[in-house]
């Protein structure tokens, strides 16, 4: 098919148009590109507007972050120089989380919000022994709350109850807590004298919550129960060494009746009132129920002295240590 000069003249004009055409386009393009690129050139994450610009979670925007930030990985030198590939339009950034939405900025101005709903701090407690805070506050219930997006704002995590407790808070008797602790099993916590009860088996928090201040008050209200089996329990059944049903108090009572420091007279009542019985009461419990210690020991030797009315020793006095010299006072 043949064309006339002057329609092939037309194309000619009408394809050179259309190739000024889209080297403008590209032009206009890429230099929007440029300057949509260059907008993290005018933020710095330490100025307070970063907080307008990045005021939630959201994906990594290679525009916005004002970070050389790589990511990514090459199979080679060849391939990108060997470095790994950088931000603009890297799809590994955007994958992943970040913590560009807790900056420091972020979170005292999330603070400053939130303190409008908490409530003050005692005072006087602020510089308290956690020992006294046990003390005043013997119950802890520990819960947590989730925020995060998604198409539910529920959280499986949140409805989980912690219930710590402070054992000498609830001023058992040793039949009490000693049927408690056998209750309580692994929950109970010898070291800090605590057990701890978590529930997460309901779909709510508040009904969990509910459910372990249920299982708290059984376990206190079966534990102050005698049951008629429990009256063949010998000593040697007990969950732990105690001084007033062992032989050691029938022993030491014969031992004190002979001591001249004494009265004659004196009720066995009065003799566990003794300064002395009492510090040996509470040696041999601790040196039986805590297990043998330099420090045990060392308190149970001299409240045997004591006992005896024997002079007093110290750990520097190698005489007396090795068993010599001992004088009985009058």
């Amino acid at each position: 098919m043949r064309y006339s000069l002057v329609y092939r003249m037309k194309l000619l004009h009408a394809l050179q148009d259309f190739t000024v055409t889209i080297e403008r386009r590209m032009k206009t393009a890429r230099k929007s590109k440029m300057e949509h690129l260059g907008r993290f050139e005018k933020i710095s994450m330490t100025t307070p507007d970063w907080t307008n610009v990045w005021p939630a979670a959201q994906s990594f925007k290679h525009s916005v972050v004002p970070l050389p930030v790589r990511q990514g990985y090459v199979k080679g030198l060849n391939e990108n120089q060997g470095y790994p590939p950088g931000k603009y339009n890297n799809l590994e950034l955007m994958k992943i989380p970040n913590f560009l939405h807790l900056t420091p900025v972020h979170i005292k101005n999330h603070c400053k919000n939130i303190k409008k709903f908490c409530t003050e701090f005692p005072e006087k407690l602020m510089y308290a022994k956690e020992s006294h805070l046990k003390t005043l506050f013997p119950l802890e219930v520990i819960e947590s709350d989730y925020c995060f997006a998604g198409p539910s704002l529920r959280d499986g995590r949140a409805r989980k109850i912690t219930v710590k407790v402070n054992m000498s808070s609830l001023k058992l008797d040793d039949h009490a807590k000693d049927k408690m602790i056998r209750l309580l099993g692994h929950r109970y916590d010898k070291k800090f004298d605590e057990f701890t009860i978590t529930t997460d088996s309901c779909p709510t928090k508040k009904q969990n919550y509910d459910y372990a201040m249920y299982l708290l008050t059984v376990l206190y209200h079966e534990s102050q129960i005698t049951e008629p089996w429990e009256e063949d329990k010998t000593v040697n059944d007990m969950f732990q060494y105690f001084w007033n049903i062992n032989k050691s108090k029938q022993n030491e009572s014969d031992v004190s009746n002979r001591l001249k420091y004494l009265p004659e007279d004196t009720s066995e009542e009065k003799l566990l009132k003794v300064k002395q019985v009492e510090k040996y009461k509470d040696s041999i419990e601790n040196l039986m129920n805590n297990g043998e210690t330099l420090d045990n020991l060392d308190q149970y030797k001299q409240s045997v002295l004591e006992l005896l009315n024997l002079r007093k020793t110290s750990p520097q006095n190698t005489d007396v240590a090795k068993g010599d010299n001992l004088d009985v006072t009058t």
